[in-house]
């Protein structure tokens, strides 16, 4: 045991030199959304918040840029904007000889009391719950069997604030099989979600049956011992296997009388209208600390189901599937997967981070030597839209420290056609506001192009159809999209004008993906694009007639690495039309 510890502290600190020495300068490199600094990442996992600081873990491969020898990788922020690299948490255990047990995803808590007498001296032990899984059939230190290919639940903690966890060989894996009458689905039981219930003074954990479409709730009073109380599902979209839930509270309309329970669920494949692979569905409910009981559907469809195939291993058969009228998609894009969010924040403060990649392509985007990114931060809510409460997302993170510089303008009238914006760059936040159009032909399109090349052979187009009101993006020519036959599309989420007539889009620009807002955060489409870098043009353009009240507001971002990283965002010195406002600002360059 003890050199196996050593070994494994002496290859985090090597993963951790090398990223200390990296760059972050690569083509495709994000420079706002976290990647690791070398090497595969997938699921965010072990979210919290403690102490002032928010603690990312996320799957990790520490030997190569596809999926393998899934480990904790992780990161540190105090403003989710700017990380500070760690060295790997949980390593695969027998890495790299012969791997004996994995660390699959989970979450992570506070033991603020001490349930699980981890702590000493004092201290408050932080514990994760996470899936292990063992390639081999093995007896394990605690006495316990397990088959090979067995996923189960098991627990570490750290008594430093996260910096270092120690197994509980004593007993894991705590939670080895599932609860009858499923103990045949052992292949397929992972990741865990874990919270405190405040009225029921209990902690809870939620675990997926991949397969069956099912999610078991466990209680327990101390982290080690856990107690079946229920299961929910199959609900709503069931086209691929479920994975990565999470259950919390939030109040509808800012009314803490009226709060629903928020399900998020992981499908894959099987994601949203349009999107080959995998997505993120949410359900509606409530929750009494042992059951989840779901609000009924508005339109009550029926569910249809597929077999698929394990993605933890990222060996995936896409099948095709029937959607489902009453699924709430937490993302309409191709890459916003495995959404989890931060323990250890008011329920008022909800925060959501997902994986911003898709299991149809993952492990062949073209990018090194890392692959994958994290979505940004989102902050959670529940209004009531058409007479029903939906979740509402908004970007969290503090952009003031990387404006460089900022434009606006207001058109009475933009014509038919394109037209150039006095604006460049790769690192943009952008919102526009525009006029519905009542009666609109079926070519009836309203947006903005980013990342153009001067002959638009390149271009990333985002907008509105006024025809079917719906928001899209099309990355059919993004730059390189040849690396998977399914990855030149354009994704398309229902988006109702709002009260006053006006469609507002707000589109996050990183060197690699956009994530756009509709709506005030109504609904939203995240994918990633690999443009050329010598496309940087902005423009915008309206299809089938003019557009009208159009207003641009744009602030140009610079990298959260320190400033040897060019950022290559760039306000043009073209003169500039009537009406329009530029204005800059600098910012304290802080080093990640």
């Amino acid at each position: 045991m003890a050199f196996r510890l050593a070994l494994a502290l002496a290859l985090g600190a090597s993963l951790f030199q090398a990223a200390v020495a990296q760059t972050y300068n690569e083509l495709y490199r994000p420079q706002y959304h976290f990647t690791p600094a070398k090497n595969w990442m997938n699921d965010p996992n072990g979210l919290l918040y403690y102490n002032g600081v928010y603690h990312l873990y996320y799957q990790y491969n520490p030997g190569g840029d596809t999926w393998g020898a899934m480990s904790w990788g992780h990161a540190t922020s105090t403003d989710l904007t700017h990380w500070n690299h760690q060295p790997v948490a949980l390593l695969a255990r027998g890495y790299p000889d012969h791997i004996t047990e994995m660390f699959f995803s989970g979450s992570a808590v506070a033991d603020t009391q001490n349930t699980s007498g981890f702590g000493t001296d004092g201290k408050v032990p932080l514990v994760a719950l996470y899936t292990s899984y063992y390639p081999d059939s093995q007896k394990l230190p605690s006495g316990k069997s397990v088959n090979g290919g067995q996923q189960a639940q098991s627990i570490a903690y750290s008594v430093d604030e996260g910096m270092t966890w120690t197994t509980y060989d004593a007993a894991n894996p705590v939670i080895l099989n599932p609860p009858a009458p499923y103990e045949d689905q052992w292949r397929e039981f992972r990741d865990p979600f874990l919270f405190w219930h405040e009225a029921s003074e209990k902690w809870i954990s939620v675990v997926a049956l991949a397969q069956l479409h099912k999610l078991v709730i466990y209680t327990s009073p101390n982290l080690k011992d856990w107690t079946y109380a229920s299961e929910f599902g199959p609900w709503n979209a069931v086209g691929g296997v479920w994975e990565c839930p999470g259950i919390f509270p939030l109040a509808v309309d800012g009314d803490d009388a009226n709060t629903k329970w928020v399900v998020q669920i992981g499908v894959n494949p099987g994601g949203p209208p349009g999107v080959t692979g995998s997505g993120t569905q949410y359900i509606l409910g409530s929750f009494d600390g042992t059951k989840f009981v779901a609000d009924p559907n508005p339109s009550s469809p029926a569910l249809t189901s597929t077999s698929t195939t394990a993605p933890e291993t990222g060996d995936i058969t896409v099948q095709d599937s029937e959607g489902t009228d009453g699924t709430n998609w937490l993302d309409y894009g191709p890459d916003f997967y495995a959404a989890a969010t931060f323990n250890g924040l008011a329920s008022t403060n909800r925060i959501d981070i997902a994986w911003m990649n898709n299991w149809q392509y993952a492990n062949i985007i073209p990018t090194s030597p890392w692959r994958s990114m994290l979505s940004i931060a989102r902050k959670l809510s529940l209004k009531t839209i058409d007479g029903r409460p939906r979740l509402v997302q908004q970007p969290t993170a503090n952009w003031a420290s990387l404006q460089t510089e900022a434009y606006s303008d207001t058109f009475d009238t933009v014509a038919e056609g394109n037209q150039l914006v006095p604006i460049s760059g790769k690192l943009l936040d952008i919102t526009v506001t525009f006029s519905d159009r009542v009666a609109a032909s079926s070519s009836s399109q309203f947006g903005i192009i980013l990342r153009a090349t001067s002959d638009l052979a390149q271009q990333t187009r985002i907008g509105y159809d006024f025809s079917t009101k719906m928001l899209f993006v099309d990355r059919t020519k993004s730059g390189n999209v040849g690396f998977d036959g399914t990855f030149s599309n354009t994704y398309s989420a229902p988006l109702a004008p709002s009260s006053d007539g006006n469609v507002t889009m707000r589109i996050l620009l990183d060197w690699s993906s956009v994530e756009v807002f509709g709506g005030q955060g109504r609904v939203t489409i995240s994918a990633q694009i690999f443009p050329e870098d010598n496309g940087v043009d902005v423009r915008l353009f309206s299809d089938g007639e003019s557009t009208n009240d159009v207003t641009i507001d744009a602030k140009m971002l610079d990298s959260a690495y320190d400033s040897s990283t060019p950022s290559r965002t760039t306000l043009r010195t073209s003169s500039t039309p009537v009406g329009t406002t530029l204005t800059t600002s600098t910012r304290t360059t802080t080093s990640i």
